[in-house]
């Protein structure tokens, strides 16, 4: 265990900051584990068995033919009855000090295979990480790609945060093979966090997940690479080469997924390099853009925005060095990197072709510092704010989506379910003088007319702005005017990608100046409803019947239960809401079928209910922060790494203990993390100290 020296932050009357204060060097706590055949069958080896048994199985240690010319773990099947190998070894190690799990493989050419033998099918691979139980964690699922499976490859998985007993890798045919199957296995190895972690993509036949933006490996364009770490000469990573991506129409945003698996949350950055090749023409100057996201490899598989440029003629030509944010995105189990053209700054309709190579996560090794302490001067609950570009940006909104699990099963329309009731109480709301237009809503939104427009229900239930996608939708607004508040209750059936527009509109000007407090909607039938404000009544309505009028076709009354609620912000197109934010602190959506209720106790955004996090398609990112209750300070340190823990004391050189922080988050730089003080730990003199231990 390490210990800082005592530079250290303390507080007089719990407001003035005195100092700054140090970290001690950091370093990687564990050892790699390797499992190798290169003196015969290793100790770990456990089983073999495969989980259909009957018909054929051998399994022997062969002293050559391995992947470095040693030894390999060879297995063989008869391919008709028995269609899997499931070779398995002990390796007990926690894995949230690991990183990564990498494992060998190859297929002999003369093995028999699955369906078209001109395809090669070998089937499915997937490997699993097994606490002493025998638990099922899938961490790595492929089909095995023919053509490059009769030579050695190296798989790569996440390691997943569990207490690890067993590696079990399963090659499954699921059909008989047209022959038998033999499979030589070689070095199977558990990494920890190297840094930098370098995620070179070798073959983006194997790698690129194609949504519009055509990718090959060029052997022609490699960039030198330079170690972040330690800043190194530059030296060239093999085989030598880069991804080319072309696109035919930047401003379609076509895209992609490069799958490398890896820790996101585990580096602070994740550094590339680009070629730009230019625009065809290449006497237009259409030069287009990119944007790049970390792919999350679990729900709800969304892409977390980190960055991106627009191209110009200065980049033709030339290697350019990118270092973007990583541990921000807050994702454990990153399936790799998504990426997309954009108009840029010229409108990009003409096709581009741009390079990139040496894709690294690191952490810079230096001593992280304390860098600030704040008075927190907002109550808990649940902040959701907006990105700060209002020129390119001007309708960002950001929310949260109600649980998926519940979505699928769930009706939270009012119709036959009544009393119903939408609502959400707000705090520290920007004034009308100085966020004209800034609103907050809910929107309830059907699934299934979604599914029908052709669109993907699990998509839009993680973007903020489904109000425009969705076919059929409610929404309460309440709205910043210029002197006062305006509260709105809306709707629209059968009309995908438009606003809504028809509703209850309400002005509230006279003596107006705040919308902090409870808004609710209360449906007390089909066709009656009211807007209340801390229980008191704003306005009585009267909807139309939904239910029986033929001109509406039931469009609330789903023919499945799938729906689901969102609340959040939006900016109203209006410059001044750059980086606004209000509090919620507290959400509700109840029928008598359905009851989704949350003060935001936490700990976390998903302490009572597993929330989705809503983000607009532009600048996509987290802006959500939950904020403990009772949290007197926010201190922050300008590192995401993980792993210190902040101490407190009254004296320099008096007793230190833990300062009782339950909650850290990583701003929205991607590069500090902030932590929360609680009130409770505050001594009665009001003088305080902190430091930091890892």
């Amino acid at each position: 265990m390490l210990k800082t020296t005592k530079q250290s932050h303390w507080i007089t009357s719990l407001l003035t900051i005195i100092a700054l204060i140090g970290f001690a060097g950091l370093c990687q706590a564990q050892d790699p584990i390797n499992i190798s055949f290169d003196s015969g069958v290793p100790s770990q080896f456990y089983d073999a068995s495969p989980n259909n048994p009957g018909g054929t199985l051998n399994y022997f240690w062969q002293s050559t033919n391995g992947p470095d010319g040693s030894g390999c773990e060879v297995y063989e099947i008869d391919g008709v009855t028995n269609q899997e190998i499931d070779p398995a070894f002990n390796a007990t190690f926690n894995g949230a000090d690991y990183v990564q799990i990498t494992f060998q493989l190859k297929v002999d050419p003369s093995s028999g295979t699955i369906g078209n033998p001109l395809l090669s099918d070998y089937g499915n691979l997937q490997l699993s990480v097994r606490d002493a139980s025998f638990s099922w964690n899938t961490e790595f699922y492929s089909t095995i790609y023919g053509p490059a499976a009769n030579q050695w490859v190296t798989y790569t998985a996440t390691v997943p945060a569990i207490q690890a007993a067993h590696i079990q890798i399963q090659l499954q045919g699921g059909a008989a093979y047209s022959g038998p199957v033999k499979v030589y296995i070689g070095n199977v190895s558990v990494l920890p966090p190297p840094d930098p972690l370098v995620l070179e993509a070798t073959n983006s036949t194997i790698n690129w997940q194609n949504y519009g933006l055509n990718a090959s490996w060029d052997t022609s364009e490699d960039s030198p690479y330079v170690n972040p770490v330690n800043n190194s000469a530059p030296v060239s990573l093999l085989p030598a080469g880069s991804v080319e991506f072309q696109a035919s129409n930047p401003s379609s945003y076509a895209g992609g997924q490069l799958n490398l698996p890896f820790k996101a949350q585990a580096y602070q950055y994740v550094a590339f390099d680009l070629y730009y090749d230019g625009p065809t023409p290449s006497t237009t100057n259409d030069y287009a853009g990119f944007q790049i996201f970390v792919a999350n490899g679990a729900s709800p598989y969304n892409w977390a925005y980190i960055g991106s440029a627009n191209f110009t003629a200065g980049m033709v030509g030339q290697w350019t060095h990118f270092n973007l944010p990583c541990a921000a995105t807050g994702i454990t189990n990153a399936a790799g990197f998504a990426i997309q053209t954009t108009p840029g700054s010229t409108g990009g309709h003409n096709p581009i072709t741009f390079h990139i190579d040496n894709i690294q996560a690191w952490n810079p090794q230096v001593r992280p510092q304390i860098i600030s302490l704040k008075p927190n001067t907002t109550p808990g609950g649940l902040q959701i704010a907006l990105d700060g570009d209002g020129t390119s940006n001007p309708n960002d909104q950001e929310g949260i989506c109600t649980p998926s699990a519940t979505n699928n099963a769930a009706d939270f329309f009012w119709i036959g379910q009544t009393p119903a009731t939408y609502s959400f109480t707000l705090t520290n709301f920007p004034t009308p003088a100085t966020a004209p237009g800034f609103d907050a809503h809910l929107y309830v939104f059907n699934g299934d007319s979604l599914v029908n427009d052709g669109q993907s229900f699990g998509y839009n239930e993680t973007y903020s702005g489904v109000n425009y996608n969705a076919v059929d939708a409610i929404a309460l607004d309440v709205v910043n005017l210029t002197n006062g508040i305006a509260v709105n209750f809306t709707w629209k059936t059968n009309t995908p990608s438009s606003n809504i527009t028809n509703g209850i509109f309400c002005n509230l000007t006279n003596g107006w100046t705040s919308a902090n407090g409870a808004w609710a909607l209360n449906f007390s039938d089909n066709t009656h409803a009211s807007i209340t404000f801390n229980g008191t009544v704003i306005t009585n309505f009267t909807v139309p019947d939904f239910s029986s009028d033929p001109n509406y076709n039931a469009n609330f009354t789903p023919p499945t239960p799938t729906s689901a609620v969102d609340f959040g912000v939006y900016k109203d197109g209006n410059n001044t809401n750059d980086n606004q934010s209000a509090i919620f602190t507290s959400v509700q959506a109840t029928n008598t079928t359905v009851a989704i209720t949350d003060n935001f106790s936490g700990p976390g955004l998903t302490g009572n209910n597993n929330w989705q996090v809503a983000e607009y398609y532009q600048y996509s990112a987290n802006r959500t922060t939950w904020i403990p209750a009772n949290t007197a300070f926010w201190l922050e340190w300008n590192s995401t790494i993980s792993g210190f823990n902040v101490q407190s004391s009254t004296s320099l050189l008096g007793t230190w203990a833990n300062a009782g922080v339950t909650y850290t988050y990583i701003d929205g730089t991607g590069t500090n993390t902030i932590a929360a003080i609680p009130d409770s730990i505050l001594p009665v003199g009001g003088v305080d100290f902190f430091d930091l231990l890892k």
